[in-house]
């Protein structure tokens, strides 16, 4: 569809309907949902629907497993990796640009979406980013559509934009005691986990790569910056690897850290040992393979791995931070340790790589209970934070 700047403003944004169509592999990634009683008009706006942002990833598993329910669904973004699957699924993607550091853009974007909003009368303006929350406030005022926003990070600076919304939802309980903390009203701030198994993205992403590790194996699936933790999982390995000859460490994903972090790993020795497979779009392939899956991020909201590697049945090993600790059931279902401590990291990795009774007995745990990362359990989260937001009781 030609973006904002090619066609006026009116024409672009009025959506038709579209039959959902059958997805390829669809069937295996995601059990049928639930027939919608009623059906909304649910709109989500986020700046880009691109691969590689835990942000969008929750916008297009929520606006696909919504579709699927029978809701009429319409994605406002710049475009990206995911509108193929979404219009596979159903729904409408429409081209919107708003950049927040381009105030022009911003303003024209604002205004379109209000105008959007004051014609067609959706049910809910569903924010997922900043500058998606900012253009959706006026939208929201303009038009008396309710807006709903997610916080994802609330150690970004700019997070308290996200206050805009009727209804605020963060992604894990620690999540909310730290928003409440930076003022957001108590009343219009709902905790949601993610809930990233059987999405609608796996067939759709996995590219076939054939990826074979060799056991026993320590993987870590997330972005290679200093945030992720990556530098002290290498140095944790360093400490057990000369004991633990037949252990290797894999680490799917990219980021600006992977060059000093191969080199890390070529100066302590174990180049041939701590493997980068670089962008892995689909890494179910990858934790379906591991002996132990490691996060050990410095801060991290409501991680989609933890999600991801509980429903493969990984042993988990995490640093106690953000939603850590809830999506590991306060360390039933995986072993929780300090941040930027990787000396207590190899300690409580060594009996788990020595023991495979031990760590089958954490995989066990890391399964029991996993359900609740299905992703068909956000349609009842989030439809009770819209009533909420319409000023309806729920049933």
């Amino acid at each position: 569809m030609p973006s904002m700047t090619q066609c006026p403003p009116i024409p672009e944004l009025c959506p038709t309907p579209v039959a959902a169509k059958p997805v390829r592999g669809s069937e295996a990634a995601q059990p049928t949902a639930p027939q919608a009683v009623v059906a909304h008009h649910i709109v989500h706006v986020i700046k880009h629907c691109g691969y590689a942002n835990g942000n969008v990833h929750v916008a297009v598993d929520l606006a696909c497993v919504q579709a699927a329910a029978g809701h009429r669904v319409t994605f406002i973004s710049a475009g990206g990796t995911f509108v193929p699957l979404l219009e596979q699924y159903g729904v409408q993607h429409i081209t919107l640009n708003h950049d927040q550091g381009k105030p022009i853009s911003m303003l024209r974007a604002a205004w379109t979406l209000a105008r959007f909003a004051r014609k067609h009368k959706p049910h809910v303006l569903n924010a997922h980013m900043m500058s998606s929350a900012l253009i959706g406030a006026f939208a929201s005022w303009v038009s008396g559509v309710p807006m709903v926003t997610i916080v994802h990070n609330s150690f970004d600076k700019h997070s308290s934009i996200m206050r805009l919304g009727r209804r605020v939802i963060a992604v894990s309980q620690a999540e909310r005691d730290s928003l409440l903390k930076q003022g957001y009203r108590p009343d219009r701030l709902v905790a949601i986990m993610n809930a990233p198994a059987n999405s609608p993205r796996d067939a759709f992403m996995d590219d076939g790569r054939d990826i074979n590790l060799q056991s026993p194996a320590i993987v870590a699936v997330n972005a290679l910056h200093r945030r992720k933790g990556v530098f002290d999982l290498i140095n944790a390995c360093t400490m057990l690897f000369r004991d633990l000859p037949d252990w290797k460490l894999y680490i799917a994903g990219e980021g600006p850290d992977r060059e000093v972090l191969e080199k890390q790993a070529a100066d302590v020795g174990l180049a041939d040992r701590i493997i980068f497979l670089g962008f892995t779009p689909a890494p179910a392939r990858v934790l379906q393979q591991a002996d132990i899956m490691v996060l050990a991020s410095y801060a991290d909201p409501c991680s989609l791995v933890i999600g991801e590697a509980r429903s493969a049945g990984c042993a988990i090993v995490a640093t106690d931070v953000g939603g850590n600790k809830e999506m590991l059931e306060f360390g039933r279902a995986g072993r929780l340790v300090p941040p930027g401590r990787p000396e207590i990291l190899a300690a409580v990795l060594r009996p788990l790589m020595e023991d495979p009774q031990e760590r089958n007995d954490l995989r066990r745990a890391s399964l029991r209970g996993a359900n609740v990362f299905h992703v068909n359990r956000l349609l009842e989260d989030y439809a009770r934070v819209y009533r909420e937001a319409r000023g309806e009781h729920s049933a």
